[in-house]
């Protein structure tokens, strides 16, 4: 009855009135003050009479932050060395024959067409131009060539690049594996030539000696090309810009490099699965290359991902200054990288929520791995390390494509590939994210040939799906044209749902990613899988 004596209880109720006793904290006591240490700054206002102290700062010897820095840039270097992404002579030897070869092919492919049309053959010419990352010198190896068909006007896209250029491709020895992507945004073909793969455009110039005209990029004919036309020179005048704007050109070459192993190892290197185009790893190594000139290759790496990792999307960025303004279409609102050239337009992506997500937790992780400036050396593999898709995701969309032949096959894939992002927006429009693996497996219990792609999968919420719904839904898109029609006539497309038991070696790996890293440094954390019903 303690307690109803101390608020007033029944004896206190017959007495007068009184002040209530205060009501005990329920609790521990509160900790004893800390005694003042000689020397300890303590904060709030100096007693009177006294100045006020400065806050201790603590500064790194600058000699020792210099060799740290060289030491951890020269361990980077080999790292890249020994990754084999570094060409060597006879790699750039065997680049350059190609380009030539590819010229003096199309040289005779606009001689051919002017010929079988009546026209000035003796004036007509075609010549090549090359971008990306061959043109900008980061290729390593494995890299493909991205080579532009420049033609005259008398030379369509649909029937002399597409038909007669095709078949006098064919007809070399040194072309493999040639298959066109002609519904895309920028039809190309595709092929390997002396064993290197290059992805190979069209632009039709409004002129009859197209070399002239390109090499002198004169822009009272540029201006007068169709849309296709134009986004495949985008990549042209891009090169040109970076080229003419980045300070120190081989500390870019190295950066760029780098990211592009990054992007590989990560699985964000396929723009048609909704990450990374070349081309948006150029520009965002030559933004940090231009507010760093005399940076290392190691500062440089560290600050792309502390600059994208904590970037204020959808800020645009774009290596003009200022910025120009313009409105970001469709498909590059997520995360808008400008061209730096007038007049003033947004690389083209195919980004969507879920791969944005990915690309961000990405960023960040890169930014966690690198921040340390005080470690004298940082172990590399665990930035470049391969993404543990098997680890990490407990369901997988497995689609297969298959067609009779081989050379039908290569048509297919890369014509469902072009149409991959209207399927990624369906499933995220279902509450389902998807984190698309860009290798390409092969099933080899199927007598046709196939290639196999596994979509990792997160379910936001309690959903049913039903494949075949996607399917019919997906394929409306495949068949929108009569390009789409005819690839389909022969090839299919299945899909299903697949957990870990269904996935092959090469995706259900060992992580070296998750042995080694804290969970809070993890990127995608797994989520529960819930879903209602599979069919």
């Amino acid at each position: 009855m303690a307690l109803d004596l101390a608020v007033g209880g029944p004896a206190a109720r017959k007495a007068g009135p009184q002040t209530l006793a205060p009501v005990p904290l329920v609790g521990p006591p509160p900790p004893p003050p800390i005694p003042p240490t000689p020397g300890m700054y303590l904060p709030g206002p100096p007693p009177p009479g006294a100045l006020p102290q400065p806050p201790i700062m603590y500064q790194l010897n600058r000699e020792a932050v210099v060799r740290m820095d060289e030491c951890r840039s020269r361990s980077l270097i080999k790292f890249m060395s020994d990754a084999g992404v570094v060409p060597s002579p006879e790699d750039e030897r065997r680049r350059e024959w190609v380009v030539r070869e590819l010229s003096k092919i199309v040289m005779g492919w606009a001689k051919r067409v002017a010929y079988e049309q009546g026209a000035q053959y003796w004036i007509t010419t075609a010549t090549v131009l090359t971008f990306g990352s061959y043109a900008l010198g980061a290729y390593g190896p494995e890299s493909d060539i991205d080579a532009l068909c420049v033609g005259p006007y008398i030379a369509s896209l649909q029937h002399h690049f597409f038909v007669v250029l095709r078949q006098m491709l064919e007809e070399r020895p040194e072309v493999s594996e040639l298959h066109s992507i002609e519904g895309a945004k920028v039809p190309l073909m595709r092929f390997k030539f002396n064993g290197i793969l290059v992805d190979f455009p069209y632009v039709q110039l409004p002129v009859i000696n197209a070399a002239e005209a390109i090499h002198a990029f004169d822009p009272c004919v540029l201006e007068n090309v169709d849309g296709a036309s134009w986004r495949c020179l985008s990549g042209v005048r891009v090169n040109r810009q970076i080229s003419q704007l980045v300070p120190n050109m081989k500390k870019f070459q190295y950066l760029l490099r780098c990211l592009k192993l990054w992007a590989r190892k990560r699985g964000l290197h396929c723009h048609l699965l909704g990450f990374f185009a070349g081309i948006h790893l150029a520009i965002l190594a030559a933004y940090v290359c231009r507010r760093h000139p005399n940076a290392s290759i190691n500062t440089l790496l560290c600050f792309f991902f502390n600059i994208f990792g904590h970037w204020p999307w959808p800020r645009p960025v774009s290596l003009l200054d200022p910025p120009p303004t313009c409105r970001s279409p469709d498909g590059c609102s997520l995360m808008p990288i400008m061209l730096p050239c007038m007049p003033p337009e947004f690389c083209s992506s195919s980004i969507t929520e879920s791969t944005f997500d990915k690309i961000k937790e990405e960023l960040q992780r890169g930014h966690l791995l690198t921040k340390d400036i005080r470690s004298n050396d940082i172990d590399w593999s665990l930035l470049f390390a391969p993404f543990p898709y098997g680890a990490r995701y407990k369901c997988f969309l497995r689609i297969v494509l298959s067609a009779p032949l081989a050379e039908e096959l290569r048509d297919w894939v890369g014509w469902v590939k072009s149409r991959f992002r209207n399927l990624l927006l369906k499933l995220e429009s279902l509450g389902v994210y998807c984190d698309p693996d860009p290798s390409e497996q092969v099933d080899h219990t199927i007598t046709e040939p196939n290639v196999v792609f596994f979509w990792g999968l997160l379910f936001r919420r309690s959903v049913q799906i039903c494949t075949s719904s996607i399917k019919e839904d997906f394929m409306r898109s495949v068949l929108n044209n009569i390009y789409g029609k005819e690839k389909c006539a022969h090839s299919d497309i299945t899909m299903s749902i697949v957990g870990l038991p269904q996935l092959p070696k090469s995706v259900f790996g060992p992580s070296v990613y998750s042995q080694n890293l804290p969970p809070h440094m993890m990127g995608h954390q797994l989520m529960k899988q819930d879903y209602s019903a599979v069919r």
